[in-house]
C-alpha cells in the first residue's frame, strides 16, 4: 500500500510538472520578449536586406528606362540579385518565426509528452516508456537551444562583415544616375556618363559581396545547424543510445571481473 501510495505522488508530482510546462514555461519560452537579442539581430538583418533589394530593384528600373542597350546587361543582373535577396529575406522571417515556435514545440509538446511516458514507468514499470521519456526530453532541451545557437553563430560570422553591408547601403543611398542631354531630359540622344557606370558597376560588385555575406549567415549556416539537428536526432533514436545491450553489459561485467 505504502508503494501505492509512492508512485501514485510521484506520478502526481509529474503530471503537474508537465502541466506547469504546459502553461507556464511554454508561453514564456515562446514570448518575443524572451529572445529580445536574437530577435532584435534578426530584425535588423532583414532591415539591412530589405533596403539593398529594394535598392537593386530600384537601380534596375531606373537603368532599364535609358534609351539604348548600353546598360541592360547592369538592369538585369541587379534584377536578379533583387530575386536572390528576396530568397534570404524569407529565410530569416522563417529564423524570427522559429525563434519563438521551438520554445513552443519544447515545453509545450515534448515535455508533457516525455512526463506522460514517465508517469507510464513508474506505474507500470516499463522501462521502454522510461527511455522514450529520456530522448524526448534530451529531443525538446536540443530543439529549444539549437535555433538561438544558430543565431548567435550566425550574428557572429555577420558581425565580422557587417560593415561591408553598411557600406553597401551607403553606396545606394549616395548613388545618382546622371546622363547627358542636350535638352537636360532623358530622351533618344541621352548617354550615360563613365562616372556613373563605374558606381553603377561598383555597386553591383558590392551587391554580390553583401548578397554572399546574407546568404552564408542566412541561409548556410542555419541549414548546417539543422543537418547537425537531424544527426543528433538520429543519434538518440539509435539502438544503442540510453541504452545498454546485453553485449555491452557483459563487456563491463567481464571488465570488472579482471
Amino acid at each position: 500500500m505504502k508503494l501505492n501510495l509512492r508512485k501514485a505522488a510521484l506520478i502526481s508530482l509529474i503530471l503537474l510538472f508537465a502541466v506547469i510546462s504546459f502553461t507556464k514555461i511554454a508561453p514564456w519560452a515562446a514570448s518575443a520578449a524572451t529572445h529580445p537579442h536574437s530577435i532584435e539581430q534578426t530584425e535588423d538583418k532583414i532591415t539591412s536586406v530589405m533596403t539593398l533589394s529594394a535598392g537593386a530593384a530600384a537601380t534596375s528600373a531606373t537603368l532599364s528606362l535609358l534609351p539604348g542597350d548600353m546598360c541592360t546587361p547592369l538592369a538585369e543582373q541587379l534584377a536578379e540579385l533583387a530575386k536572390y535577396f528576396l530568397l534570404v529575406l524569407s529565410a530569416l522571417h522563417l529564423e524570427k518565426f522559429l525563434i519563438t515556435l521551438s520554445g513552443f514545440i519544447t515545453f509545450g509538446i515534448l515535455i508533457p509528452a516525455a512526463c506522460l511516458f514517465l508517469c507510464w514507468y513508474v506505474a507500470f514499470d516499463n522501462k521502454n516508456a522510461r527511455t522514450i521519456a529520456g530522448k524526448l526530453a534530451l529531443i525538446g532541451m536540443v530543439i529549444f537551444l539549437i535555433v538561438p545557437a544558430s543565431v548567435v553563430l550566425s550574428d557572429k560570422i555577420y558581425q565580422t562583415q557587417s560593415d561591408k553591408v553598411t557600406e553597401t547601403i551607403t553606396e545606394y543611398n549616395e548613388l545618382e544616375i546622371e546622363g547627358d542631354s542636350d535638352s537636360g531630359i532623358f530622351s533618344d540622344f541621352t548617354t550615360i556618363t563613365n562616372n556613373t557606370i563605374d558606381k553603377i558597376t561598383s555597386f553591383v560588385s558590392s551587391l554580390l559581396e553583401s548578397l554572399a555575406v546574407m546568404i552564408v549567415t542566412s541561409c548556410v549556416v542555419p541549414a548546417l545547424v539543422f543537418v547537425f539537428l537531424v544527426w543528433m536526432v538520429k543519434t538518440i533514436f539509435s539502438a544503442n543510445v540510453l541504452t545498454l545491450d546485453s553485449k555491452s553489459i557483459e563487456a563491463i561485467t567481464k571488465s570488472k571481473d579482471k
